[in-house]
């Protein structure tokens, strides 16, 4: 089936049966071929991981979908990044290079498209008839819908993972690809992921599957698929956002960086060690962003301004538990995977990580100290 601007799925429409026939028929030939049993890949873990990573520039372009199951609230001006773990998010994409790609976001009749050039990012709005220019760099941004796609989240748990245990998976069949597998299997116990496996394209490496499992699950609670892939380069025309023409709204705005703006409201500095762990890694002129820890146990850690900061602890504590600690209040939501905290003092800070509730805790003391 080609690569179009949206899905749309086959569907029996007709009213003579030998047309519906023929319909099911034809829908029936994927189906089965998808519960083919796959072929053994016949490729070593290490090779496997090596050829993923290498896999960034490759070209392709298909269909994906993505299904978290945590229960994250709707944090004040961060319901769209709740929405991402907490529902399905169907995704088109066609990819050529780092700096030339698209990724349109389907939500029943709307949809949002951004596209990646060269120069600058490029946001097409269809319900609302409006293409914005992003121009500028974003040193930390929100995560958003792109980074749910199979390629780019394998991508970012390698590199959060690098120094974990790998493991063989039987190879599976994923969007008509016999695909080879690996498990990632951490060795802290102060993390919340109790594994995460891999499909990837023996060939090129290109990562079809991946699924984030808790502990103590049964099933995984996040998984991100290719449904349709073509390993092909999408031509200049779909990669070119849509042409200023009459009755198209257009805009152009500098990066929206969150959280550069949030650092510009001069909210202090972040503790240099919590629970002990030192902060391991800053953002060059951004002090209200922190990661600490290491490998799957780090957790980042926001200052937050006035409101912004309120809301997010009374959201929190809403739908979490309280934290004792010395000074100031502190509330915790555990998702099974996601651990958020929000400590309030005369400053506000948020932490989030795949991390055991356990190991917030111990942070709890130490930011309330700070936020003094």
């Amino acid at each position: 089936m080609g690569v179009g601007r949206t899905v749309v799925g086959a569907q029996a429409r007709g009213r003579w049966a030998l047309v519906l026939a023929v319909v099911v028929l034809l829908a029936a030939v994927p189906v089965a071929l998808q519960l083919r049993p796959a072929r053994a890949a016949g490729i070593d873990v290490a090779t496997l991981r090596a050829r993923i990573t290498a896999s960034r520039g490759q070209p392709f372009q298909g269909y994906a979908q993505s299904t978290g199951l945590l229960p994250l609230p709707s944090l004040p001006n961060l319901a769209e990044v709740s929405a991402l773990v907490s529902t399905t998010t169907e995704l088109r994409t066609w990819y050529a290079a780092e700096d030339r790609w698209r990724v349109d976001v389907i939500n029943g009749s709307s949809e949002r498209d951004l596209y990646q050039t060269p120069g600058a990012q490029f946001v097409w709005d269809y319900g609302q008839n409006q293409l914005s220019r992003i121009a500028g760099e974003q040193p930390v941004r929100l995560p958003r819908a792109a980074d749910l796609l199979p390629t780019a989240l394998v991508h970012t748990l390698l590199d959060v993972a690098a120094g974990e245990k790998t493991e063989p998976l039987a190879a599976r069949r994923v969007a008509g690809i016999d695909a080879a597998g690996l498990r990632i299997v951490p060795a802290s116990p102060d993390t919340t992921v109790d594994h995460i496996d891999i499909w990837a394209d023996p060939g090129t490496g290109l990562p079809v599957q991946a699924e984030v499992t808790a502990r103590g699950g049964q099933r995984p609670v996040f998984v991100t698929r290719f449904l349709e892939l073509h390993l092909s380069t999408p031509g200049a025309a779909v990669l070119t956002p849509p042409a200023e023409r009459a009755g198209i709204g257009y805009s152009e705005t500098e990066a929206p960086d969150v959280l550069s703006a949030i650092n510009r409201r001069r909210i202090g500095l972040l503790p240099a060690r919590l629970a002990g762990l030192p902060r391991r890694a800053a953002v060059a002129r951004i002090s209200a962003v922190g990661l600490y820890g290491a490998g799957l146990t780090q957790f980042v850690v926001v200052s937050l301004p006035g409101r912004f900061g309120r809301q997010a602890y009374d959201q929190l504590a809403t739908y979490g538990t309280a934290v004792s600690v010395a000074r100031g209040d502190a509330a915790l939501l555990g998702t099974g995977l996601l651990s958020v905290l929000v400590v309030r003092g005369a400053r506000t800070y948020l932490v989030a990580g795949l991390v055991q509730p356990a190991v917030l805790r111990g942070v709890a003391d130490d930011l309330a100290e700070a936020a003094a």
